[in-house]
């Protein structure tokens, strides 16, 4: 079990690693909109799947440095948690974080507690993925075709995962992360002060942009950053005749 200073210093070490990370995936996003409005799909392809190995650990760092926020959880907690995703995956060890956090809450009035725990698990059921299986493979060179575990055969759903990648989606997990990541550090800084009201809405209002998001898609983004390219090389023409 670490104690309180190597918590200290993962939290510090993931907090940098986080900052990084998403210098990285502004840098890829750019590059992603250069290839559609260049009309690449295979510069779009493989930023794509740079933007999805981003995310993966993105996910994982964000997740480690919220589980080790000072003064947070107990040291035993967050070995409970680290067991968890180790044993069954990275979504294991959020609905663990939820619940040993819970516990710390004052349990309120009208069912507070319990329709929280409902709501924060089904959206990370529904949003949180172990992105271990995605970034092992593109990782090890499957960038186009997956390998089962022993490499002796072609793996035909990993395969589908990675050619069917979606920016569109990405930016949903990667939204959804961030919202989910300040709603349980906040029960987790002060599960005696968790905000009872106030809370709920902010679960109810990460609904409701979740679901609109739910409605976005690639060929809406694809049209619209070809739009504005185009209105910006209209009024470039304009100011040149």
């Amino acid at each position: 079990m670490i104690n309180n200073d190597q918590r200290l210093e993962i939290f510090i070490a993931q907090t940098e690693n986080v900052r990084e990370l998403e210098k990285a995936w502004l840098y890829l996003n750019r590059q992603l909109n250069e290839g559609i409005r260049s009309k690449s799909d295979q510069a779009v392809a493989i930023s794509t799947k740079f933007l999805a190995l981003s995310y993966c650990a993105l996910a994982e760092a964000k997740f480690s440095k919220l589980i080790h926020t000072p003064y947070g959880l107990h040291l035993p907690l967050i070995d409970q948690i680290k067991a968890a995703s180790h044993e069954r995956g990275v979504k294991a060890g959020w609905e663990k974080c939820i619940e040993l956090t819970l516990r710390s809450v004052p349990k309120g009035k009208h069912n507070h507690l319990p329709n929280v725990r409902k709501k924060l698990l089904g959206l990370v059921d529904k949003y949180i993925f172990d992105p271990s299986l995605l970034r092992n493979k593109l990782a090890h060179g499957q960038w186009v075709s997956a390998l089962n575990r022993d490499n002796t055969a072609k793996n035909a759903k990993a395969t589908a995962q990675i050619n069917n990648l979606d920016v569109t989606k990405l930016y949903k997990k990667k939204f959804a992360l961030e919202k989910l990541s300040s709603l349980v550090e906040d029960l987790i800084e002060s599960p005696t002060k968790a905000h009872l009201n106030s809370y709920w809405d902010h679960i109810i209002g990460l609904e409701s942009r979740l679901a609109e998001m739910d409605l976005w898609t690639y060929s809406q983004k694809k049209s619209s950053i070809l739009s504005k390219a185009a209105g910006a090389r209209c009024v470039a023409c304009g100011r040149r005749s």
